[in-house]
């Protein structure tokens, strides 16, 4: 079932809900896809250091290069 939330924001969130609500037709629309993609992009972090730690608990710790080519792949 959906709530209403109530957010403080300081004067740049602000600036940047409105932009966001302008693009996207609504402030709802706005922070729902905001919030979408935060939290699709943290789970990504978190599927990334998984595969890093299971890569490092099976072969040993990952080079400085084999780490920034990952970082490259899942940008």
């Amino acid at each position: 079932m959906a709530q209403r939330t109530a957010l403080r924001l300081d004067d740049q969130a602000e600036t940047d809900l409105a932009y966001l609500a302008a693009k996207y037709g609504t402030q709802t629309a706005a922070v729902k896809s905001a919030l979408a993609v935060l939290a699709n992009r943290e789970r990504l972090r978190d599927r990334m250091q998984a595969l890093v730690d299971e890569v490092e608990a099976n072969s040993g710790p990952l080079t400085e290069d084999e780490l920034a080519d990952a970082r490259r792949h899942f940008r």
